[in-house]
């Protein structure tokens, strides 16, 4: 029933093509409380609280007469011997013809294959998401019976000074694809096929394959997968889901929820108050993953002025 249940919810929130409109967020003087947007939107959550010119919920600190900002952790993987490994198929997942997804990179190592995952064990093809040894962000995601499902291209990406959004859906029985790169579409390479995406290997691996090779080396924050979900991000009120006017993350909520009213397969956050090793728990449905190596924090917050 519990699988059913989730399936159905997926099926019932696949596509989003028209978005309501943000409800007013207004942010706290000193001393006083800020109120948030409505839940689901950019600046949803808890408003800022009295006391000071600090506040907020967690992750957040609302400034003197503005509204409440949203800084995540990131965390730091040193393309050595950190990466995170599940040792067991997803939970609650079935292949899929769509994706939707949201990270935040900020790399050291350039130049080189870095898997991003998620990567299934046993596969020949090319990993799901990674960063290319020419430095751009690829999907590249294996059709359930062998080959590409997809395959689409930003352009290379070379600044390691700071925090860069990526952004994508894909629909492959559709035909729709998006890609984004800090709020701009990169969209210059695209290959769909008409099959399924597979997300039903027996193990996975993030930040690394699923036996260690490729390993990221960079920071990382905020990642959220949601296989069976397709957003359109054309259109500007989707993309604001998850990045504001300023080019911020947007708080999606402690599970990952807020975009599509329900949990994500994968969402990787840490919060205030939480260790680096927090990243790899998932908030989303999935189940969570085992940690190699040790997570840092990361030098610095996507979400920082």
């Amino acid at each position: 029933m519990r699988r059913a249940a989730l399936i159905a919810c997926l099926v019932c929130t696949a596509c989003f093509e028209i978005a309501e409109a943000e409800p007013p967020a207004t942010g706290g003087g000193a001393g006083q409380a800020g109120t948030a947007g409505g839940s689901g939107f950019p600046g949803g959550g808890s408003g800022g609280s009295g006391g000071g010119s600090s506040g907020g919920g967690a992750a957040g600190v609302a400034t003197n007469g503005g509204a409440t900002a949203f800084l995540p952790r990131g965390v730091v993987f040193d393309g050595i011997e950190d990466y995170l490994d599940s040792v067991n198929p997803f939970d609650n997942t079935t292949d899929t013809t769509k994706v939707s997804g949201s990270m935040w990179f900020r790399r050291s190592g350039l130049s080189t294959l870095y898997c991003i995952g998620p990567e299934g064990a046993g596969s020949n093809q090319p990993n799901q998401l990674e960063w290319t040894a020419d430095n751009r962000f690829r999907i590249a995601w294996r059709q359930t019976n062998g080959g590409i499902a997809c395959d689409l291209q930003s352009d290379p990406i070379v600044d390691t000074t700071a925090w860069h959004h990526i952004l994508f859906s894909v629909d492959t029985l559709a035909g729709k694809a998006h890609l984004y790169v800090d709020g701009a579409s990169q969209l210059n390479q695209v290959t769909l096929n008409q099959a399924t995406l597979d997300v039903t290997a027996s193990r996975w691996g993030l930040f690394g394959t699923d036996w260690g090779a490729s390993k990221y080396q960079g920071e990382a924050a905020e990642f959220w997968l949601a296989p069976g979900i397709f957003l359109d991000f054309s259109l500007p009120a989707n993309r604001a889901k998850f990045r504001t006017a300023a080019g911020k993350p947007v708080d999606l909520n402690i599970d990952g929820a807020a975009p599509i009213g329900a949990q994500p397969a994968i969402y990787l956050t840490v919060r205030d108050n939480e260790a680096p090793g927090a990243f790899a728990a998932n908030r989303g449905y999935a189940g969570g993953f085992k940690t190699f190596g040790g997570l840092d924090y990361a030098s610095t917050s996507p979400g920082a002025p």
